[in-house]
This record gives structure tokens, sequence and C-alpha cells, in this order.
């Protein structure tokens, strides 16, 4: 009797898969009963980047189809009881629970649900059970609960963007994408053109989530980044430009919420200048300089026939491994090593050359 209950069930699954979309049938005119008592969430639910290590446990009642058939129930989320347009959590239950982290669930509601951190929202969640083509989808009652979310700096660190009247651009034209130190995972770096006016802040992405700024003034030029953990006076404030127009180079030490902002200060190394390499080639005579009128670096210099090789040095970045911030331009557009593995070259020929940068466009050439 077993085997021919399995065989029942394949012929019902293969006779299923020819269905149209629109044709959903019901299994032996069985009753369908979705998931229910789904608790986990409380009321509130307390999140903070201090316990984005702890484990949130939602347990329910698994849906049934009246049949023994293969499910997946999978945890929904909305801003709305409707589900106008809900974010499907991608974790798998087990043992009629979803386990996972409060940092997991906080990337969920900031990245995928896209909620303002530091401000408490009402946030509908569901469990939908889906098996076979051919049958409905099910749809458990509603639960709502209030959540506010935090902002995890190290979260995205890949995504950090500069905007702000100081560096020219709004967020939502914002192309200011910090670049990571390669083997250094904490920092990041950006050069960026600066007004002689203005200011600016940090975010994680260009619709402004995981706005920071500074708290407090500057020590040696250091700033201590703002932690948002729900004020403005936490997500800190803006961070003045230097107050002379040009190039600058601003890192982000996230380790220890540092920013340092300093002129940019890019060399050329390697064996188009003699085979000499960091930190004897960070020297005047290999250090690119600024054409304000035309926003653009340049160096002109002697070269050997090789490879060209170009860095930028910055305190957050090892002085002695200078491959940590290179970069080249291949085909006249810039590229970053960042974490990634060795570039490819531009071979040049030998004599006078002078190269020219431009971070705005983000364009290089070597006439």
């Amino acid at each position: 009797m077993k085997n021919i209950k399995y065989i029942l069930i394949l012929l019902l699954a293969i006779g299923f898969s020819s269905c149209d979309d629109d044709d959903i049938l019901q299994l032996n005119d069985s009753e369908y009963t979705p998931a229910t008592g789904i608790n986990g969430f409380g009321e509130t639910l307390a999140i903070s980047k201090a316990t984005k290590g702890e484990t949130i446990q939602v347990n329910y009642t698994p849906a049934s189809y009246g049949v023994d058939l293969v499910t997946t129930h999978k945890l929904q989320f909305s801003t709305t009881t409707e589900f106008s347009n809900p974010v499907t959590f991608d974790i798998n239950a087990a043992d009629n629970a979803f386990t996972f982290t409060v940092g997991t669930l906080n990337e969920v509601l900031t990245e995928d649900l896209e909620l303002t951190v530091g401000e408490e929202t009402t946030v509908s969640a569901r469990v939908i059970t889906y098996s076979l083509q051919g049958v409905d989808t099910l749809y458990s009652s509603v639960v709502n609960f209030k959540t506010t979310p935090y902002l995890d700096i190290l979260f995205a660190p890949n995504t950090f963007y500069l905007f702000g009247d100081g560096v020219g651009r709004v967020a939502q034209n914002n192309k200011l994408k910090f670049i990571k130190v390669n083997s250094e995972p904490d920092d990041t770096w950006i050069i960026v053109w600066m007004e002689a006016t203005g200011s600016f802040k940090l975010c994680s992405d260009e619709n402004y989530k995981g706005v920071i700024g500074r708290i407090g003034n500057a020590v040696s030029g250091e700033y201590t980044l703002g932690t948002n953990l729900g004020t403005d006076e936490d997500r800190g404030i803006d961070i003045p430009v230097p107050g002379t127009a040009g190039y600058y180079t601003v890192g982000v030490d996230m380790a220890n919420n540092k920013l340092l902002v300093e002129p940019a200060n890019i060399y050329i190394c390697g064996e188009t200048i003699g085979t000499v390499w960091p930190v004897a080639s960070v020297v005047e005579a290999n250090k690119f300089k600024l054409d304000a009128d035309n926003k653009t670096m340049y160096l002109t210099k002697t070269l050997s026939a090789n490879e060209l090789r170009l860095h930028v040095t910055h305190p957050y970045i090892s002085a002695t491994d200078w491959w940590h911030a290179e970069f080249i331009f291949l085909d006249g557009k810039i590229e970053y090593r960042a974490d990634g593995g060795d570039q490819d070259r531009l071979n040049i020929t030998a004599g006078e050359k002078t190269i020219t940068l431009d971070f705005i466009n983000q364009t290089g050439k070597i006439e």
C-alpha cells in the first residue's frame, strides 16, 4: 500500500505539470490549511548593532495540503498588511521554525525592505507555502510587529558613497563610490574633487540609506564617524571640505569608525622609472601635480619602456605594500585594483611623457 501511495502522488505531479498556470487544482478535494501560530517577533522586536550576532527564532505550525507532499515554507515581510510589495526572506525553515541572526534580519529590513534606519516602523510578516507546479501557494495570517533598524557601517563596506555640495554631487546621481584597500578589509579610499566651500556625508547607497557624518571636530585631521543609533546626534553632522578646491583622498577606517581627508598623493613607480619601488619611489619627482584649472592631476617625466604602474598613499593604507592602493587606466578608463588580483598592464614606450588623470570622469591618458 505504501508503494501505491507514492505512485499515486507521482501521477498527480505529472498531471499537474501539464496544467495551465491559472488552472489550479485541488488534491483529491482535500482541505488546504495554511501555516498558523507564528510567534517569535513579539509586539516590538528590539534589534541593535550590539546584538547583531544574537539569534532570533520564529516558530509556526506548518501548512498542509491534505496529502504527503514536499512543501517549502518561506518568511515574507511587507510594510503594509496587504503585502502590496512583499520581500521574501532568503532562508528556509527547519523543524517548523526559521532561525536567523539580528544582523541578517537588519540587512533585510534596510536593504530589501528599505526601511529608514533609526526610525521605528511597523512590519507585517507571514509564512508562504508552495509545493508542486499547479498547486496553489498558501499564505498564513499576518502578524505585525514594531522594530527600529540600525545602521551597521560594516554591513556594506563595498558600497560607501560620498555626497554633498562640497563634493559636487547629490546622492541620487552619485558616482563617488569608495574603493577597497587590497588585503586590508577594514579600509576604503576614494580620490574626489572638493570645492572650496561646502560639506559632505557618507551613505551606503544612492538613495541615502545609512547616512552618517562626523561626531565632534577633527583631531589631527581625523574625524570620528557617527554610528546612527537612532538620533540625529548619533548619526553625525556634515563634514566640512578643507577649504581649498582640489583633489583629495578620503580614507575610511571602518574598524575604528574614523575618516581622514588629505590632499591626493599619487605616485608612479616600477621599472618605467628605473626599477624603483615604494617606499623609495615616494618622492617629489615621482608625484603627480594638481592642475586646478582643468581639474586634473598630471606628471611630466622621462620614462623607460615598460609597464606603467601608479598608486595612492594615505595614512590608512600600508606604506610598504603600495599595491594595496594600485590603479591603472586601460583604453582611457581608470581601473582600480581594489581587492582583486594583479591587473592588466599598459605598456609604454621610452621618452618624455605626460600622464594626465581626471578623477571626475575617471579617465587617464599618456602623451
